[in-house]
Formats: C-alpha cells, sequence, structure tokens
C-alpha cells in the first residue's frame, strides 16, 4: 500500500479527507491514475489488491463493476483513471471536490484502508525491515510499476526496429540489464533475475513466436499495455483502405453469418456454448474476417432499429470472441477487466462491452455503481446511443455465465417481437429469472431486476407489471399465480443469487491453440521474441 505525496504543495497534512486508489501490478491503467494524481497534486493512498486480495469483494460491492483503478474521494465514488481525468477538465467540479477532501475527514461511508500487516508478504517484509512498524500508512512500493516507469524516464523504452518490423514501446533484454547494473549497482546475475521478473509478472512480453518464459538479454521486450490495448478485430493493415458501409447493409451480412455459427454451437435450448473447436470452425472463421470490416460501419441516416440490432449481435458475438480467445473469466477483477478492457474497432471508435450496453442500449446512463455516464458530451460515440432503454435488452444479451438468457439471432425488420419472444422464454422456462412461491407468497426475482431497477420502471410494482406484460397472453401456472399474487399485493419479494459459473464448454486443448498456450482464464499471456 502506498502513500503517495505529490511535487506539488500538496501533502497529507493538508487534507483532512482521503483519496484512495485501488490497482494492481503491471496495470497501465492504474499507472494512468496514479499519475494524474501525481500531476494534480493529490496525495493519495495506493491499495494493490495483489498485496490485499481480501478486499476485492468490498470494492466489488461499493461499485459494482470490475475494472481497476478504483479511486475515490472520501465517500464520493470517482470510478476509473478515464473518470477522474474527466472530472478534472470540469474546472469547477474538480475544485470542488479536491476542497471537500481537503476540509472534510472521511465518514463511514468512506472505503477502508487497510493495515499493512494485512497485506500478503507483509511477514517477509516485517523481517526485512527489522520488524519496524507502526500504525501509520506504510509505503510498500509497487517495484516493478516504478521500475516501468524509471525505464521510461531513462528512454530504455522506445520503438526498435528490427529487420522490417517496428515495435512500440518495447526494450532490448541487454540494454536493461545494463542498466540496473548501472543505476541501482547490483551484479549482472541480479540484473537478470530482475529482467526474469518483469517477465513472470507479465509486465514484458517477447516479441517474436519463439517459445520459453526465460529472459534473455538477446530479445527484445514490448510492454504488454500495447497488445492489451489492441482491438481484438483490428486487422494487421487497418486504415481508409475499405469502403465504408451503412450499418442496415452490415445487419443483413450478420444475420446470415450468425445463423450457422448458432447452429454449430448452442445447447441446452440455446443457453450453452460449446467452445471446443469453434476455432477451426469455417463459419466462425468468416466471422472473423467480417468482424474486422465492422471498422468501417457508418451509422449516418441509421434508425433505432438497425442500431439496436447491430449492437446486440455485435455484444453477443464480442462475448463469444473474448471468451474463446482468453477462457471464461475466473473471478471479478477478471470478468471486469475483460469486459472493460477488451475492445472492438466499430466505425473508427473502440467500444468495449461496458461501453455497448450502457453507452448505446441504454441510452447512455450510468452503469450501477458508477459515478458518470458512459459517454462524456463531447464522445463522437454519443450521437448512435439510443434514445431510450428497452428493459427487453436484458433477455437478449448473453452474459456468459449459467444466468443467461437464450442466444439467437436479431433482425432489424423484427428485433422488438424477437426480443420479446426471448423474454417470454427466458421467464417462463428457467427459474433463473423469475419463481414464484405460492405457499409463503414470495416472488423471487433475478438480481438484473434489481441492478437494473429504473430500466424497468423503479418500483417493484412496475417490474412486475412490465413481467406480466411480456408474458401477455401465456396461460402457464407461473402466470397466472404471478397475476394472481401481484393484484392481492399480499407479497414478499426476494432475489435469486446470479450465477457467475461460465455457461461454456471450453476444450483446453482448443484455447492453447488460440492465444498460443497455457490454462487459466482471463489473463494468460505468453512471450516471444522479436525475429
Amino acid at each position: 500500500m502506498n502513500s503517495q505525496n505529490s511535487q506539488k504543495s500538496s501533502s497529507f497534512d493538508d487534507f483532512a479527507g482521503q483519496v484512495v486508489i485501488y490497482t494492481e501490478i503491471g496495470n497501465s491503467k492504474c499507472a494512468k491514475g496514479r499519475d494524474l494524481l501525481h500531476r494534480e497534486g493529490i496525495p493519495y493512498t495506493d491499495v494493490s489488491l495483489d498485496s490485499f486480495p481480501q478486499h476485492s469483494q468490498e470494492i466489488f460491492d461499493r461499485t459494482g463493476t470490475d475494472v481497476l483503478p478504483q479511486i475515490f474521494f472520501n465517500n464520493i465514488y470517482i470510478g476509473h483513471e478515464t473518470d477522474l481525468e474527466r472530472v478534472i477538465g470540469e474546472t469547477n467540479k474538480w475544485e470542488s471536490l479536491v476542497e471537500h477532501v481537503r476540509r472534510e475527514k472521511c465518514t463511514n461511508g468512506g472505503p477502508i484502508v487497510p493495515h499493512p500487516m494485512n497485506a500478503i508478504g507483509f511477514e517477509e517484509y516485517e523481517t526485512e525491515n527489522n520488524n519496524k512498524c507502526c500504525d501509520e500508512v506504510l509505503w510498500v512500493p509497487d517495484e516493478y510499476s516504478k521500475l516501468v516507469r524509471d525505464m521510461k524516464n531513462a528512454q530504455l523504452i522506445k520503438n526498435n526496429r528490427v529487420k522490417l518490423k517496428v515495435y512500440r514501446n518495447s526494450f532490448k533484454g541487454e540494454e536493461l540489464v545494463e542498466w540496473l547494473m548501472r543505476q541501482k549497482g547490483i551484479k549482472r546475475s541480479e540484473a537478470l533475475e530482475i529482467g526474469q521478473e518483469l517477465i513472470d509478472r507479465h509486465v514484458g512480453q517477447q516479441t517474436s513466436k519463439e517459445s520459453g518464459m526465460t529472459f534473455s538479454p538477446d530479445r527484445y521486450y514490448q510492454l504488454v499495455e500495447d497488445d492489451e490495448n489492441k482491438p481484438l478485430n483490428a486487422g494487421e493493415d487497418d486504415g481508409d483502405k475499405k469502403q465504408s458501409f451503412p450499418v442496415a447493409e452490415c445487419n443483413e451480412k450478420f444475420s446470415k453469418l450468425l445463423k450457422p455459427i448458432f447452429n454449430d454451437i448452442l445447447t441446452d435450448d440455446n443457453q450453452s456454448i460449446i467452445y471446443g473447436g469453434l476455432s477451426t470452425n469455417d463459419n466462425f472463421t468468416r466471422y472473423l474476417q467480417f468482424s474486422r470490416e465492422l471498422n468501417h460501419v457508418t451509422f449516418e441516416g441509421s434508425t433505432s432499429d438497425d442500431r439496436l440490432t447491430f449492437f446486440i449481435n455485435v455484444y453477443n458475438m464480442m462475448l463469444i470472441h473474448i471468451t474463446l480467445k482468453h477462457g471464461p473469466p475466473i473471478g471479478i477483477w477478471q470478468r471486469r477487466k475483460l469486459v472493460n478492457g477488451t475492445y472492438y474497432l466499430i466505425g473508427g471508435h473502440r467500444y468495449a462491452l461496458h461501453s455497448i450496453i450502457n453507452g448505446i442500449l441504454r441510452g447512455n446512463k450510468k452503469g450501477p455503481g458508477m459515478l458518470w455516464k458512459a459517454f462524456g458530451k463531447q464522445d463522437a460515440r454519443l450521437p448512435i446511443s439510443l434514445a431510450v432503454c428497452d428493459p427487453l435488452i436484458y433477455f437478449s444479451l448473453c452474459s456468459g455465465s449459467k444466468t443467461t438468457p437464450p442466444l439467437r439471432v436479431y433482425h432489424s425488420k423484427s428485433i422488438h417481437q424477437e426480443m420479446r419472444e426471448n423474454a417470454r422464454q427466458t421467464l417462463l422456462r428457467g427459474d433463473k429469472f423469475l419463481r414464484v412461491d405460492m405457499k409463503k407468497n414470495v416472488i423471487h426475482l433475478g438480481k438484473t431486476f434489481k441492478w437494473f431497477s429504473d430500466d424497468f420502471g423503479g418500483s417493484t410494482e412496475k417490474i412486475l407489471q412490465w413481467i406480466l406484460d411480456v408474458l401477455d397472453t401465456n396461460e402457464s401456472d407461473k402466470k397466472h399465480n404471478l397475476q394472481k399474487l401481484f393484484f392481492t399485493g399480499e407479497y414478499s419479494i426476494e432475489y435469486i443469487p446470479y450465477d457467475w459459473s461460465t455457461n461454456g464448454r471450453m476444450d483446453e486443448k482448443e484455447r492453447e491453440d488460440i492465444d498460443g498456450g497455457g490454462g487459466g482464464g482471463g489473463d494468460v499471456r505468453r512471450t516471444k521474441t522479436i525475429e
């Protein structure tokens, strides 16, 4: 956990309150968040979840999202580094926020700053420092994030040309070793160990297809953040060579491509996905080629139904693409990383899953627990955002979990009927979204209705009325029982736990073929050397 004093005039003594940023090692977005606070002269406490993983659930409960960094000014939730940058740009709001932290102590509603003794590895740290500890916040350095920053300052990290290719933000192993020996006064063997640690922590990755995880002075290494920030559907020569085409035309091609793919991979009433063999599936290969063309889609003159259809189909296929590449996420942090930090290029702009659902489909609303809307006032994506949110989207979007509605292909001419039919099937056939207990007079609702309550009307009565409207002329016992409890008013509401376990079967060998080998979901990286 780092307590950071800026080079500007402010210090911890100048602030009655606290600024807390939750981070993880090797995350470039976390580094940017710290740099922004540092630049603005804001003293902050950096809580690394690598050292304090026991606080992961607390942060998720507070924010309802799973992307780092997470930034708080006292009990005011700012959001991520982009949200911080946005509020810094709004002078009046920023000055008011800083003044609040300067004058007001953090109340009980603010985030809990963990004690250093609770950090993983604290016993080793304490021993190395002769058991010196106090009640003040200790500086436990994120040494490898600092090392990367020092390497940048020393211009070790730069664009390197190897044969005919230029690798951005890369460095050569030998230059790192020599610099460490010179600057740190350490032996060559110790410098090689530090280089190896950089690779083991996934801060840097090799740039050729040569296998091996051993750090070598003869190889070039590229910062992981470059590869992670590359959109999934980016082609080798993406640019202005291809002619743009309207979204209505794209939807026609899209629906023809998706139908055979879904026929190949869906099972269990279209709620489970078979990933084994998908990487060599001819239909999916054609989709991957088509996905690169999405960067050339235009929305000028498009209807709301065109955009609704397009982004629902994109969202579902993008989630499948992400899962195939990275594996199903293990835990909330990997899930949030994939949902918030993996992109498609669409119409010249980057879209993560969260920007599609919150920015486009929900009419640019704040996500659960978020302080900011998905798109700012000047965001070029804002004009194509839908004017209103149709809550049927929650029964049309695949979540990648066992609490997911059936997958299907959507068509712009019949999108509303298709969405309504999917919602009706989901509510009636399963028990993940709706259960009615007549013995106890309890209506069990899926957590989706709680998280997005405002989109369904904002009250329990309006949510239940919405469900009954969707069920419409259905004559099932579930519908009649719900109707009976609703009109008598003698019922209580309980929420069904959300099952985040994957709805897919992942063939391990198939996944290794996709991402270069290895197990584990969500954060698999391979080292490769520049040829």
